[in-house]
């Protein structure tokens, strides 16, 4: 028996969503088509503060600022007026950058290698750079079978 779980280095869920213009119209609806775009909440999902993370990451990726958990609380407390949990707010720093799509250098947070990149560069990298070494592993295994047949 195959230890399942110990095989698993990342996972990554990209969903193929239709872009209707309504969805365009609005910020929030923006980044929460975003987000469930690139796995990052589920379909339905009812809580917002990953989306509200989510959205003060990019404005500050694309103003080229790299803030603090600090400033992301902060951040996030003048956008809604409500005092922030920082564990809550961190867990969720951690959970992205945990899957690589977020990037923590000297307490600062950046998607990518903060070098300026273009937003939708950083992110079809990402995805791209996951898919593909995937499709190494699955190509190596799939050759392995066919080979064994012949």
């Amino acid at each position: 028996m195959i230890p399942e779980a110990k095989l698993i280095k990342s996972e990554i869920v990209v969903r193929e969503l239709s872009l209707p213009d309504d969805v365009l119209l609005a910020r929030k609806s923006i980044i929460r088509w975003l987000a469930l775009s690139l796995g990052l909440i589920l379909p339905n999902e009812s809580r917002t503060l990953l989306l509200d993370i989510f959205d003060v990451l990019l404005e500050s990726q694309l103003k080229n600022v790299q803030p603090t958990t600090k400033d992301i609380i902060e951040k996030l407390e003048n956008n809604s007026s409500e005092k922030q949990n920082p564990k809550a707010v961190y867990y969720h720093l951690q959970k992205l950058t945990g899957m690589g799509i977020l990037t923590r250098k000297k307490g600062r947070y950046c998607f990518g290698d903060g070098n300026g990149e273009r937003i939708s560069d950083v992110f079809k990298d990402f995805y791209k750079n996951k898919t593909d070494s995937a499709f190494g592993n699955i190509e190596k295994a799939l050759n392995r079978l066919e080979s064994s047949h012949k």
